[in-house]
């Protein structure tokens, strides 16, 4: 057999075994109408780089063919075009008397209908009718209406109309989830105002009772409100913004000119110190801290607006947000969007809160004045035009009023007993009061020199030498026995010493002398550090006692 036979042979049995001109060919899909053919190019695409532009490298095939592979940048033109033909439509609007500025819904595409069984049956069973039944288990990861048997149906017929009627009866977990993804994918087919309601019904009633859902069903309860075009719910606890993970600031709502409510949130949400952590805000105290920070954050709100338009002073960008509805949540195609949020921030900009937090911590100094406290905490932040109109706040307020109220007490019956007798003045009466007076003086000191006897001089001395005043040196130092490493270091300048005593204990150098000056005041009645200009000091007159 001739080579060439041979050769053809070997071919003929590799055929036989190539499966490949058995697949159907796919059609190859293009963006471009002159795009070159895609069979001659390999195409890589790296989507974990952040190279920009380009690069390609060229190969060689067995057969001597030319290979071209080509990287192209994921945030190249032609993925951000795809990305954006992944949503059939695109809706924005600018809520009103919020943080929120602006919100864009971008409706996705989907080839499937997600969870249809579902959405027709909540369609059923949403009107139903239900009766009194027995309490039956139920447990799903993702509860949906098929799971259910006919006694667990019923039993969540009968707890839904309870829990419409303001009763709670006995309920597992699941059944809760039932309900909120039947609100949540319902969407406009239902009234969204009252879905909305008992959305927040359920986050009031069951938040404490089951964890997972305090801050799944918060946030899922802000992507139906923007979803849907609505504020806040009204009939929501103040407290569910502290469980949202994100975009606290849809719970934070005023209205132009609400300068009260915008103090408030200020405080709640916007302020990295908390004065009622302060050991000074305490009963018979705290009132007045109550009524004066916010009285004093209500003027700094004042300050930084104009026009009426909030805080429109403090030069601040919008921040951005952007997120999948009812992430973790059974969601039907229908309802599933891109929601891009643009809005002020209260509760993410460390600007905003350390000069919120300073202007908290100024008014309560002014406070601790009023009240006689020596120690002060330190603030950076507060402008001296902001401190004139907080002082005029506290002048007009707070100063104004003495610290003990005088008020006029009842005169009582045994009062009567203490008053001066209505008599004429006498001045031979008052001679012979005199006279007993110094009668009675004589026959006291006859009486002391009878029964006592003074020591003598050398025994009074010793007596006075065993007598000894108590050590208050020794006391402040051993209430401040853990901090003398710190002290010291103040003491010596070494400023890379007492840095590294705050670091070590994770807190800062401001709040550690403020805890040491918080003590002294209590032992000795001053503080013990002041603040200089080339840092922090030992006052002089108590720097003998740190040894």
């Amino acid at each position: 057999m001739s080579e060439n036979n041979k050769k053809s042979r070997r071919e003929e049995l590799d055929d036989f075994w190539d499966l490949s001109s058995l697949v159907p060919q796919k059609n190859t899909t293009t963006f471009y109408k002159n795009s070159v053919d895609t069979t001659a190019v390999d195409i890589e695409d790296d989507r974990n780089s952040f190279q920009k532009g380009s690069k390609s490298t060229t190969s060689l095939t067995n057969n001597g063919d030319t290979v071209i592979k080509r990287y192209v940048n994921p945030c190249h033109y032609e993925n951000k075009k795809i990305r954006r033909e992944s949503f059939e439509s695109t809706e924005t609007y600018y809520p009103e008397n919020s943080l929120l500025h602006k919100v864009t819904l971008k409706k996705r595409k989907s080839e499937y209908q997600l969870y249809s069984e579902f959405l027709e049956d909540a369609k059923r069973y949403h009107a139903a009718d239900a009766f009194e039944s027995p309490f039956e288990p139920y447990y799903s990861y993702v509860p949906q209406y098929n799971q259910l048997t006919s006694e667990q149906l019923n039993y969540y017929l009968w707890w839904r109309k309870c829990f419409k009627e303001g009763v709670l009866i006995k309920i597992d977990y699941s059944y809760i989830l039932l309900y909120v993804f039947e609100l949540i994918n319902l969407g406009d087919q239902q009234d969204v105002l009252y879905a909305q309601a008992q959305l927040a019904s359920l986050w009031n009633s069951y938040h404490k009772e089951y964890a997972a859902l305090a801050s799944k069903l918060a946030t899922w309860i802000c992507d139906f409100s923007l979803i849907h075009h609505l504020p806040m719910p009204t009939n929501v606890r103040n407290s569910i913004g502290k469980y949202v993970p994100a975009l606290k600031e849809f719970f934070i709502q005023f209205s132009k000119g609400d300068y009260d409510g915008c103090a408030r949130s200020l405080i709640k949400y916007c302020t990295e110190y908390n004065y009622h952590s302060s050991k000074f805000a305490k009963e018979p105290n705290l009132a007045v801290f109550e009524e004066h920070i916010f009285g004093a954050m209500r003027t700094a709100v004042i300050f930084y607006s104009s026009d009426e338009a909030l805080l429109s002073k403090l030069s601040s960008e919008d921040s951005k947000l952007v997120r999948n509805s009812f992430e973790g949540a059974l969601c039907v195609s229908s309802q599933r969007y891109e929601i891009e949020v643009k809005y002020s921030s209260f509760s993410r900009s460390n600007e905003l809160r350390y000069i919120m937090g300073d202007i908290v911590k100024y008014s309560e100094n002014k406070i601790r004045t009023y009240l006689g406290i020596k120690s002060k905490l330190s603030v950076y932040s507060v402008s001296g035009e902001l401190q004139q109109a907080i002082d005029a706040y506290f002048e007009n307020t707070l100063f104004s009023k003495p610290k003990i109220s005088q008020k006029k007490q009842e005169r009582q019956e045994y009062d009567a007993l203490y008053d001066l007798p209505n008599t004429a003045l006498s001045l031979e009466k008052a001679k012979q009061i005199e006279q007993d007076s110094w009668g009675v003086t004589k026959d006291l000191i006859s009486a002391f020199e009878e029964d006592c006897e003074p020591p003598a001089e050398q025994e009074a001395l010793a007596v006075h030498k065993d007598i000894s005043a108590p050590n208050e040196n020794t006391s402040l130092a051993v209430a401040l026995e853990e901090y003398m490493d710190f002290i010291k270091s103040i003491k010596s300048h070494n400023t890379a010493k007492y840095t590294d005593f705050a670091v070590n204990r994770g807190k800062l150098i401001d709040g550690i002398i403020d805890e040491i000056n918080e003590i002294a005041v209590e032992i000795i009645g001053d503080v013990l550090i002041e603040e200089t200009d080339g840092g922090f000091d030992i006052i002089d007159c108590y720097a003998e006692m740190i040894n």
